[in-house]
């Protein structure tokens, strides 16, 4: 392929990054944990679906447009939230300008490296992502954040289990860059001159705290500081994510089903949509929601009243409805 700015599939931008990024920031965005059958499969699986196209009685007015909780987007597929994206000077923010380039939406990670205020500013259409961590009132306070900056959804993450087995190609994660972490990762980076080139150009170093898990008058925590936050505490029960989806008041996605029952106890909390999900394939192994017939069988008693989303390793998340030609059904 000629070496251009352009390019058109996913398959291209990770030859790109192979090339581009130091090896283990790239084994970082890629890595699965412990054998990685989660990740494998995920991949295996979106590589499943397929088209049927009809050859005649077509319309010359293709559109691909559809909606997600009350947002109109240009095609059935939305940025989920990834944290740490801070492999570029510009972050998550450059991924909201190219999903808004694009007419579709963005969903930012609470655990990103950009402010949810600036997102917002690249991208109107951004959804707010969300852990159970921290008291009712920590909570509460990024909400309240997150809704005067001008998201227009919140996603609660749940897939997101206790797990160290993160052997599965990744690396090992500094807390924070210094010069302990410059010096240790230095023989690589240098191998890595354009990137290197696009952080000198931004007078920056990779910011691994996180903004938007800040507390009032207080310094961003680090990644493995809100990490711990995180592990204290008690796992949600239902009636907790019904009071957080009325404390929101809006459109509410809840991320991580991969089981029949969930989805519709789901349901039964209010959810405006959910998103089968096993967070891509990087936490516990052995997961398999696109292979175990959520997708379809919760469609007859569930898609009256809420929307799905189904997100992989590839960051992507493709959407339907009951009247869709991309019915759970099909999938």
């Amino acid at each position: 392929m000629a070496r251009t700015g352009w390019f058109e599939t996913v398959a291209e931008a990770q030859r790109r990054a192979r090339r581009r990024l130091p090896p283990s920031v790239y084994s970082a965005l890629l890595a699965g944990s412990e054998r990685g059958i989660s990740y494998d499969d995920n991949t295996a699986a979106l590589g499943e679906l397929g088209f049927a196209p009809h050859v005649a009685d077509l319309s010359a007015s293709r559109d691909q447009g559809t909606r997600v909780m009350g947002q109109h987007i240009s095609l059935p597929v939305l940025i989920s939230p990834t944290g740490v994206q801070a492999v570029h000077p510009d972050g998550e923010v450059a991924v909201a300008r190219a999903a808004a380039a694009r007419g579709t939406a963005m969903g930012l990670s609470s655990f990103a490296s950009k402010p949810v205020e600036d997102v917002v500013a690249a991208n109107p259409q951004t959804f707010f992502q969300t852990y159970w961590s921290g008291d009712r009132d920590a909570m509460v306070r990024r909400l309240d954040r997150a809704r005067a900056a001008g998201v227009v959804g919140l996603i609660l993450t749940l897939d997101w289990s206790f797990s160290h087995g993160r052997d599965g190609g990744s690396p090992a994660i500094p807390d924070r860059v210094d010069i302990k972490t410059m010096a240790r990762f230095a023989p690589e980076v240098v191998r890595r001159p354009r990137w290197l080139l696009d952080f000198a150009r931004s007078g920056t170093l990779p910011d691994l705290t996180l903004p938007n898990m800040a507390e009032p008058e207080r310094p961003a925590p680090t990644f493995f500081g809100a990490y711990g936050e995180w592990m204290q505490t008690p796992p949600p029960s239902w009636k907790d994510v019904a009071w957080l989806r009325e404390e929101w008041g809006g459109p509410f996605l809840l991320k991580g089903i991969g089981r029949i029952d969930d989805a519709l106890a789901a349901r039964d909390a209010g959810v405006t949509a959910i998103s089968v999900s096993n967070h891509g394939g990087n936490n516990l192994d052995g997961t398999r929601p696109l292979q175990s017939g959520c997708c379809p069988r919760s469609q007859p008693r569930s898609a009256t009243t809420s929307r799905y989303c189904s997100t992989a390793g590839s960051g992507a998340a493709a959407t339907w409805s009951r009247r869709s030609p991309w019915a759970p059904g099909r999938c």
